[in-house]
C-alpha cells in the first residue's frame, strides 16, 4: 500500500477586503464601516478543505472561476499561508502556477534550468546530468540560449514543464498550464505525467477544465464551489 505523501487538514483562507492599499481608500472604507456596521469585510477563499494523497496519486482540482482552486494550489506550494488548518507533506515540491513563474527573464533557458534545480537543492552536477533530457523534451532548439523574456507562452510552458518533470521532486503542482501550447505537446505532457506517476511514484496535482485530461490522467478529483469542497 502506498504511503500518504500529503495530508490537508481543515485548510481555510481568509482575505480582508477592508484594506484598499491607499490611505484615502482605507479612510473611505472606515467611514463606510461606521455607516454600515454590519458589513463584513472578510472574504473566505477556502473553508475547511480536507483530503489525503498517496504517493503516485494524480489529483485534479476543478470548479468554476473564483471557486478557490488557485488559492489552494498556492497554499500547497507554500506561496500563501493558510488562515487556519495544517498541511502534512513529504518531499520536495515543484510548482507551475503561472506561465513563466520561477524563471528569471534575463537568463536564457539553460541558465533557468540550473536556477530551478538549485532552488530544489540539487547540485550543479545533478542538474548537468538531466540537462540534455530537459532540452530534448522541451523542443526549443537554439532558443534554449535565448533570454526567456523573448519566449512565447508556449515556449515558456514547454521549458517549465520539462524542467519540473525532470528535476528531483516528489510532488508536482500545475495550474492550467496544459491549456497552453499545441495539442501534440499537451499529449506528450500527459504521457510523461503517467510515466512519472506510475514508474517513479511522483504525486501530481493539477487544475484543469479539460474533461479529457481529467479522465485520461487523474485517479482522484476535488470539486470546489465558493471555497468549499462539494
Amino acid at each position: 500500500m502506498s504511503e500518504t505523501i500529503l495530508h490537508v487538514e481543515d485548510i481555510s483562507k481568509r482575505y480582508n477586503l477592508s484594506r484598499s492599499g491607499s490611505i484615502s481608500g482605507d479612510l473611505s472604507k472606515w467611514i463606510s464601516s461606521i455607516k454600515y456596521p454590519k458589513s463584513n469585510p472578510d472574504f473566505w477563499a477556502l473553508q475547511n478543505i480536507n483530503f489525503k494523497l498517496n504517493q503516485g496519486d494524480r489529483l485534479c482540482v476543478t470548479g468554476d472561476n473564483g471557486a478557490g482552486k488557485s488559492t489552494l494550489l498556492k497554499i500547497l506550494s507554500k506561496i500563501t499561508i493558510p488562515t487556519s488548518g495544517k498541511i502534512y507533506g513529504k518531499g520536495k515540491i515543484t510548482s507551475m502556477l503561472e506561465v513563466g513563474t520561477g524563471f528569471h527573464p534575463e537568463l536564457n533557458g539553460i541558465e533557468n534550468v540550473f536556477l530551478n534545480g538549485a532552488m530544489l537543492g540539487m547540485t550543479k552536477r545533478d542538474i548537468q546530468i538531466k540537462l540534455d533530457e530537459i532540452i530534448d523534451f522541451a523542443q526549443l532548439g537554439d532558443h534554449v540560449n535565448t533570454p526567456v523574456k523573448r519566449y512565447s507562452s508556449g515556449m515558456y510552458m514547454r521549458l517549465a514543464f520539462a524542467t519540473a518533470a525532470t528535476l528531483h521532486s516528489e510532488i508536482m503542482i500545475m495550474d492550467e498550464v496544459l491549456a497552453v501550447g499545441d495539442q501534440n505537446f499537451r499529449e506528450k505532457c500527459i504521457a510523461k505525467l503517467h510515466e512519472l506517476s506510475n514508474n517513479f511514484g511522483k504525486t501530481i496535482i493539477l487544475v484543469s477544465h479539460d474533461k479529457a485530461n481529467r479522465i485520461s490522467l487523474c485517479n482522484k478529483e476535488i470539486i470546489l464551489s465558493k471555497g468549499k469542497m462539494i
